[in-house]
């Protein structure tokens, strides 16, 4: 009876041991869906006798092994991180890009076509009050055209401060829960929780769509969660939460000692999509928007400046905004009676304060010939041929016959009558005497330098302008051009949108991008030369865009006219010939629009390229991963076959013992 009471101990315990190997494959059968559920095995060994007896005791578990492979989960981890960075990314450049379509209802790009299609319908007829009234529309409509993208763009910038809020609350629901969780890991026997290690994969995973983060594994069975920026985020037990503050210009992430880990967070989980979007992708967005908003709106505003009522009156600008320009005061071209020549002047400006950099720009001066004139006849006659910077006036005076021995006052008199008679530069040149020579001055209307030449009749007369010179009269639109081409040479500069111009005779310092300046004059000769702007102060960052109206006047304002002709179509022409000039960062208007349009669209395309590409990767990492620890149905019924067998045949020994033992006591009775 000993020997078939030690076979029924030992199939008893073996059939104990298959029962629970059943549960184990059973309960991978019905997890093989569960995410991040790792499969388990069981681990079966002989029972060793503690006398070391020959005779077996049956089979055991000695242990239930959770084929999880913690490499392989953070790769998984990781993939995931930049997955749903750049499928963060791709949703958000995806609702932008309505903003910037090209054509259709409400493009800028159209919009802009369309005002200017309207100026130069008013220049073949500019005594028509219907087309007047057509600019003032089309003016009206680009401008609530470049409000509505304004608003689109900050909404969805609001939108993106209540999305980051809950996603760092949901990051810090999730640590806590890992913080819970790990503790409960291990059981007391020093095997694992397979339900408590799902559980944290699966929050593992959650929060690796959120944000970039590493676990590190303590050799106590404990666990440390770190940040990109190695902040820590949960240690064994204890959570330490991200928290988030919001401010106009950004949002920043910041660790539990209040340090800022925003710059860490790139291209890592949706949070860090979103403040890439809301920090740097939008705002971009709005300056450019700003920016071509307020090109637009300045230049069209300059020219019509220049330009005439239909009344008679100064030209009137058609946009107005929330400006951001420092304007000039007092601004003069200089005394006369410089020395011969007049030292040229130059102006210093430093930039500071969110642009960095300095440019300094030499002016031209007026002239002042070498010599007094001398030689003078009865009948000689004294030419000059004047040309402007641009070429396009190009005119010669000629002095009426002289009387003989006539000063450089008389000769002066007698060049200005001269140039009054001529239209092209009457009130834009003068002559005068200066220390017994002639001197030519520019006036501020000349608005651009000239050159000339100077002959006389007789090759005894010297007037002393033979040698010919270049009059630089200082206008605030000579100041203007002056420093915008040493702009020009500076990227950053170029880059904040810092641009000078003239107004009404002063000149003007503005930019895309908020800063402070120093502008110094220097006038070696003392002539009297003020640049207006000399001194400091701040500029730019004007929020154009949001801003942006049609200012209040009426047809008769629109400034189609020249003060000689105020029904004439010349400043008209000048207005729509800035459809085609390349005035914004070297392009035309609807160019940079294009060219914005064409980069929100490549950013989007690249982004949802990334994607996919990630997504591979992302997949290949998860069949590496499941390849390991995932369960495989036929696998785990091969399994179950095998356990289910060594079952049936545990339970057919204790059959044929019990049938046994009962023969044998049927006997002894």
């Amino acid at each position: 009876m000993g020997n078939l009471s030690s076979i029924m101990g030992s199939a008893t315990r073996s059939l104990a041991t298959f029962s629970d190997a059943l549960g184990v494959i059973q309960n991978n059968i019905a997890n093989a869906a569960t995410p991040g559920y790792a499969r388990q095995r069981p681990s079966l060994a002989p029972i060793i006798s503690p006398q070391g007896s020959r005779q077996g005791l049956g089979v055991e578990i000695t242990q239930i092994q959770t084929l999880r492979d913690r490499l392989l989960e953070s790769q998984v981890f990781f993939a995931n991180q930049s997955r749903s960075f750049f499928d963060k990314t791709a949703q958000l450049l995806a609702q932008v890009e309505p903003t910037f379509r090209l054509v259709g209802q409400n493009s800028i790009g159209e919009s802009i076509d369309g005002f200017f299609g309207s100026i130069s319908a008013l220049s073949v007829a500019p005594e028509d009050f219907n087309l007047r009234s057509a600019v003032i529309n089309s003016a009206d409509s680009l401008a609530g055209v470049f409000r509505q993208a304004n608003s689109d763009l900050s909404r969805q910038r609001t939108n993106l401060d209540t999305e980051v809020t809950s996603i760092v609350s949901n990051i810090n629901r999730l640590l806590s829960d890992a913080a819970s969780l790990a503790p409960k890991r291990n059981t007391g026997d020093g095997g694992v929780n397979s339900s408590v290690e799902t559980r944290l994969t699966q929050v593992f995973t959650e929060l690796s769509t959120l944000t970039g983060f590493s676990i590190l594994n303590q050799r106590d069975g404990t666990l440390s969660i770190v940040s990109d920026s190695g902040a820590p985020l949960v240690v064994g037990d204890k959570v330490f939460p991200l928290s988030v503050t919001l401010g106009s210009n950004e949002i920043r992430i910041l660790d539990f000692k209040g340090n800022d880990i925003t710059a860490d967070l790139t291209a890592s989980g949706s949070l860090g999509a979103i403040v890439e979007a809301r920090n740097q992708t939008i705002p971009g967005l709005l300056a450019e928007i700003d920016r071509l908003a307020k090109g637009v709106a300045d230049h069209v505003n300059e020219q019509f400046l220049r330009g005439a009522t239909a009344t008679g009156g100064p030209g009137k600008a058609i946009f107005d905004y929330a400006t951001s320009y420092v304007e000039g005061v007092g601004r003069t071209a200089g005394a006369s009676g410089a020395a011969t020549p007049a030292p040229a002047v130059s102006i210093d400006v430093t930039f500071s304060g969110g642009v960095t950099g300095s440019i300094s720009a030499s002016l031209d001066s007026f002239f002042v010939a070498a010599a007094p004139p001398a030689g003078t006849a009865a009948g000689d006659t004294l030419s000059v041929t004047f040309t402007s910077a641009d070429g396009t006036i190009e005119r010669t005076i000629t002095t009426s016959p002289l009387l003989g021995g006539e000063n450089a006052a008389a000769l002066a008199t007698r060049l200005n009558d001269q140039i009054a008679l001529d239209p092209e530069l009457a009130g834009l040149i003068s002559v005068s005497d200066s220390g017994g020579s002639l001197k030519a001055v520019l006036s501020d209307q000349a608005g651009q330098g000239f050159s000339f030449t100077a002959s006389t009749s007789s090759g005894a007369f010297t007037s002393g302008l033979e040698a010919g010179g270049s009059l630089g009269g200082h206008s605030a639109e000579e100041i203007a051009a002056a420093l915008n081409a040493e702009v020009l040479g500076d990227p950053a500069l170029v880059a904040a949108g810092i641009r000078f111009s003239a107004a009404q005779g002063e000149v003007r310092i503005d930019g895309d991008a908020g800063f402070d300046f120093t502008l110094t004059d220097n006038d070696p000769a003392a002539s009297g030369f003020l640049s207006g702007l000399a001194g400091s102060g701040s500029a730019g960052g004007a929020p154009a865009a949001s801003t942006i109206q049609v200012a209040n006047i009426g047809p008769a304002d629109v400034s189609s006219g020249s003060l000689a002709t105020p029904l004439g179509n010349e400043n008209a022409l000048a207005v729509a010939a800035l459809a085609n000039a390349d005035l914004i960062n070297g392009l035309r208007f609807t160019d940079f629009y294009a060219n914005l349009v064409s980069e929100v669209g490549g950013a989007a395309a690249a982004a949802s390229a990334e994607f996919e590409t990630q997504q591979h990767v992302f997949g290949a990492a998860q069949a590496i991963r499941d390849s390991y620890s995932g369960v495989d149905v036929n696998e785990e019924a091969v399994q179950l076959l095998q356990f289910e067998r060594a079952y049936s045949a545990m339970l057919r020994v204790i059959q044929v013992v019990d049938g046994l033992s009962t023969e044998v006591l049927g006997l002894i009775r």
